[in-house]
């Protein structure tokens, strides 16, 4: 079948043969971007359609899916294989997938699909993991694990194949995952990074930019912001547009004219610098606007798009040269970019097909920053008497062990398992965790990651401090400790360390005049580390209160260190219920919000405010206050005012793009992630007998589903995803 469409095994796709690929052997495979990872996903998935199965392809982002989901059909529909799409809709069961040979879906949507049961998933034999480093993204990686650790319990014999070009330390993944690894540093196209210090960024972008044009190649601008896109966007088009033909210019204005791109909602400002062969990219753009934009670029007739990170992740785009403006993160200036952030921005450049090099350039504003930079980012090797820069990736870390995601893991294994103890679930799911798997060769874990049901003081301490610090604080080999205050909201004491040094050190749960909560403080300034690890003058406070202060301290200590209990949460907000032996079971609410796929903050708030929203204004606010919480940001009553003008006006979205202050993009995002909320909010308030609310949820789902264009049955494709928001 290969053969028929003109390809040819090579570098990794020839290992990964060798290695047991057709015989059903996993498979990860770290090399740079467009060394051929694809490929590998693609045969693995053609020999489980062969032998009679199923493939599953994740992908992090709706757009990448869109584009893998049509390169799928483009190469192998007219062979008859059928390639299903799937990137939303999380309240679908998925039947429609079933007669689909392979399907294309986010990770979040194949967690909802297990969620669901859908029976089909047992038909499975491939499951391709593109981009796997996002297992260690903090806003979805718990998911993906809990996703990857599902579905190898549920398949016999699954085949899993993991693809990136960012990981540090592969060999610990590649071992929890059971695959085979396949590393290689070939590029079929070379790519040469530096990092420059300038004193003029706009200058040095756009000496970069022309010389890129002029030998007639194309270049990405990575900024930090969309206002810094557009902004640079502005900046470069008369330069560039002056490198451009008359003729060349006519077939663009020709292209944007065509009846094939009339539909498209462009911002009047992106049509301007589109004359000149420039454009810019990023979420806040509707998705057909950004299709476009995509199209121009790989067709040649945009030699320039100033971006954020929403072109970062796997889009096949034609730069010769990627210059990223800054290595700080936009919401907190002093936090430099992960090194697997942008390396993968840095490989977008030099693509197959395209170009003989690729240049990937980091700017810096100044000699110490390009020091920092290539110090984080790269490791240094010389080769033919030159020193090159050679990616270092970061390491790929857990992040189940939080709060919120150990109870959301809770409440989906009760529901998939029934009635189940806290130790069955531990042995079943948590011990097979990429998190248990780190934590048995690092000697930094903390002494105790696993609590699912309550916590002492001492299960708390146990949770932020090592082994051998929490033996030598029960010893008392780290000083003394006497104890001056024990409250309802507070521990406290002096503590004098082994020198003679004292030390004032409390545990406290109250809020601050902030509002935030004050928790552990010690004299010493070093209460907490970078790594959430206590001071040893705390963890020696933690430890004599543990065990002189009994349930003072089992209460006091673990709320200071925002540590809760898994299943207490979930008892206390009713989602579950005491079986037999000291069993839990989900009760039929706990059941409905795993399958809504509500996180445990969102469901919390719902269920607390729901039943005092009555009208459509209060059933706004609620709205407003559960997108921010799953869009990780805050809202204003702009927001309100935009649902309220499309669900009473239904005015076209571009319309209300221009009277609203929300880009198009956004407008499509909210509307789908109100939706899908809205959809929660009828199913929940259906069964909890709110029927003012479930009327008034009803009619705003409709109008919404008529903005879309879905109609008052159209299914939603709803869902939040964080890091398409750039």
């Amino acid at each position: 079948m290969l053969d028929s469409i003109g390809v040819t095994p090579r570098g990794v796709q020839k290992s990964a043969i060798d290695k047991g690929l057709l015989d059903g052997k996993s498979i990860m495979v770290c090399s740079p971007t467009g060394s051929g990872k694809t490929l590998v996903g693609e045969m693995a998935l053609l020999r489980s359609v062969i032998a009679g199965k199923k493939g599953l392809y994740l992908v992090p982002l709706r757009a990448l899916g869109l584009q893998v989901w049509n390169g799928l059909r483009e190469r192998y529909e007219s062979h008859g294989i059928r390639v299903g799409l799937s990137t939303g809709d999380y309240q679908n069961e998925g039947n429609e997938l079933s007669d689909r040979d392979i399907i294309v879906t986010t990770y979040e949507r194949a967690d909802s699909l297990l969620r669901h049961g859908a029976p089909w998933l047992l038909d499975v034999g491939t499951v391709v993991i593109d981009e796997i480093q996002n297992l260690g993204e903090v806003r979805r990686g718990a998911r993906l694990e809990s996703a990857i650790i599902r579905l190898k319990r549920l398949i016999h014999d699954l085949q899993l194949i993991a693809l990136s070009a960012t990981v540090g330390t592969p060999l610990d993944l590649s071992e929890w995952l059971q695959c085979e690894l396949i590393e290689s540093d070939e590029r079929p196209v070379p790519l040469h990074c530096k990092v420059l210090s300038t004193s003029n960024k706009d200058k040095t972008v756009r000496e970069l930019v022309l010389t890129t044009i002029q030998s007639n190649g194309q270049a990405i601008v990575f900024q930090r912001t969309r206002r810094e896109a557009e902004v640079e966007c502005f900046r470069l088009a008369a330069d560039v547009g002056r490198q451009l033909t008359e003729g060349e210019k006519a077939r663009l204005d020709s292209e944007l004219g065509s009846v094939e791109n009339w539909g498209v909602s462009l911002p009047p400002e992106l049509r301007t610098v589109l004359h000149d062969g420039t454009a810019f990219h990023h979420a806040g753009l509707g998705p057909n606007a950004r299709g476009l934009v995509e199209h121009l670029f790989q067709t040649g007739r945009v030699r320039v798009v100033c971006a954020t990170t929403t072109l970062a992740a796997g889009m096949d785009l034609p730069a010769r040269t990627v210059v990223v403006t800054n290595v700080k993160t936009p919401k907190e200036h002093g936090q430099l970019l992960s090194a697997n952030r942008l390396h993968q921005m840095l490989g977008r450049a030099g693509r197959p097909n395209h170009d003989k090099v690729g240049f990937g350039v980091v700017l810096t504003g100044s000699e110490g920053e390009a020091e920092e930079a290539e110090k984080r980012y790269f490791d240094q090797v010389e080769e033919s008497g030159k020193v090159l820069l050679v990616p270092r990736y970061d390491r790929v870390r857990s992040v189940l062990n939080t709060p919120s995601s150990m109870t959301e893991l809770l409440l989906v294994a009760l529901d998939e398992q029934g009635e189940t103890s806290l130790e069955e679930v531990e042995d079943s799911l948590l011990n097979d965790s990429y998190l248990i798997h780190c934590a048995m060769q690092d000697a930094e874990s903390p002494m105790r990651l696993l609590n699912l049901g309550e916590i002492s003081a001492e299960a708390a301490i146990e949770r932020h401090a090592l082994p051998e610090s929490v033996r030598a604080a029960k010893q008392g080999s780290f000083g003394a400790v006497d104890i001056r205050e024990k409250g309802d909201n507070v521990v406290g004491a002096i503590v004098t360390d082994w020198d003679g040094s004292q030390y004032a050190c409390r545990f406290s749960s109250r809020t601050s005049f902030s509002g935030c909560l004050e928790g552990p403080q010690c004299s010493c300034g070093r209460s907490l580390d970078a790594h959430g690890m206590l001071c040893s003058h705390l963890l020696l406070l933690g430890a004599s209160a543990a065990t002189e202060l009994g349930a003072i301290a089992d209460y006091v200590i673990p709320l200071s260190l925002s540590e809760s209990s898994p299943a207490g949460i979930l008892l206390k907000l009713g989602l579950v219920e005491g079986g037999t032996a000291g069993k839990l079971k989900p009760t039929r609410l706990g059941r409905l919000i795993n399958r809504l796929y509500l996180s445990i903050p969102t469901a919390r708030e719902m269920l607390a405010l729901l039943p005092q929203t009555e009208d459509k204004t209060s059933l706004l606010w609620l709205l407003r206050h559960l997108v921010g919480i799953e869009s990780g940001g805050s809202l204003g009553e702009s927001y309100d005012q935009l649902i309220d003008a499309i669900t009473s006006n239904r005015a076209p979205i571009s319309e209300l793009a221009k009277r609203s202050g929300f880009h198009e993009g956004d407008i499509n995002g909210l509307i789908e992630t109100t939706t899908w909320l809205l959809r929660s909010i009828h199913a929940v308030g259906r069964l909890g007998g709110l029927l003012p609310v479930v009327t008034i949820a009803e009619n705003m789902i409709q109008a919404l589903d008529l903005a879309r264009g879905h109609g008052p049955t159209g299914s939603d494709n709803g869902g939040y995803e964080h890091n398409e928001s750039a």
